[in-house]
């Protein structure tokens, strides 16, 4: 008996799991970017005030709020698709 499947794409386990592995180095991206941009943040404060250690540990600090919230948003996708 000859049965006409359906047009969209079948699941592929295999594609499932590619694409799982490009958000875990997305991870990565999503992590290390706001930190380097508030350790450049932080530099130019520095460069421009003349408060040498303040402004690039407060900029690391801003960074790894932004990371943590980076975090927090891919985690929260990840448990809808869960």
């Amino acid at each position: 008996m000859f049965v006409i499947e359906p047009f969209h794409r079948k699941k592929n386990k295999n594609t499932e799991e590619k694409f799982r592995l490009i958000d875990v180095m997305d991870l990565g991206v999503y992590l290390v970017v706001p930190l380097l941009a508030g350790l450049g943040l932080g530099i130019l404060l520095d460069s421009k005030l003349g408060i040498k250690p303040i402004g690039i540990i407060s900029g690391l600090l801003l960074g790894a709020v932004g990371s943590f919230f980076n975090l927090l948003k891919i985690v929260q996708e990840f448990s809808k698709h869960a």
